[in-house]
This record gives structure tokens, C-alpha cells and sequence, in this order.
């Protein structure tokens, strides 16, 4: 597979580092798409950490809080064990 990069940015960018590093520039490309992918899934598992971190805290906080009104559902709803309405 080949790739086309009609970009003068990377392109300068790409022999700059090949000349400075002597690597070839496929070795090059690979290496920053690699190092891209890690970040990009140390992010995601970041990600997702807080996400758990975040729904424990928010359960904590719920289950902690005093229970404002000790009814039943029924009752405060107002219906029967039929479903009418009392």
C-alpha cells in the first residue's frame, strides 16, 4: 500500500527528521503512528477510568444522603395495589 502526502508541511517535516535521525522515513511514519495509537488509548482508558470513578462517587453520594420521605412508592404515588389512584 502506498500513501500520497501532498502536504509541504509534513513533507519538510518528514526530511528534517530523516535527515536529523538517518532513519528511513516509513520507519519514521510508523513510530509516530505507533506512539499516536498509545496516547490515543492511554486517553481512552483514562477516559473510562474517571467514567467509573465517576458513577461510584455519584452512587456514594446518593446512597449516603438521608431518605426524605420513608413511604412506600404506592403511597406517595398515591394508587392502590390495583394501579388506581387512592
Amino acid at each position: 500500500m502506498s500513501i500520497t502526502i501532498e502536504n509541504a508541511e509534513i513533507e519538510a517535516l518528514l526530511a528534517d527528521l530523516t535527515e536529523t535521525t538517518r532513519r528511513t522515513a516509513p520507519d519514521l511514519l510508523l513510530d509516530v503512528l505507533r506512539r499516536e495509537r498509545a496516547r490515543v488509548e492511554a486517553d481512552r482508558e483514562r477516559d473510562r477510568a474517571e467514567a467509573v470513578a465517576s458513577g461510584r462517587l455519584l452512587h456514594e453520594r446518593t446512597y449516603a444522603s438521608p431518605l426524605v420521605d420513608p413511604r412506600p412508592i404506592n403511597e406517595i404515588l398515591a394508587y392502590d395495589e390495583n394501579g388506581l389512584p387512592v
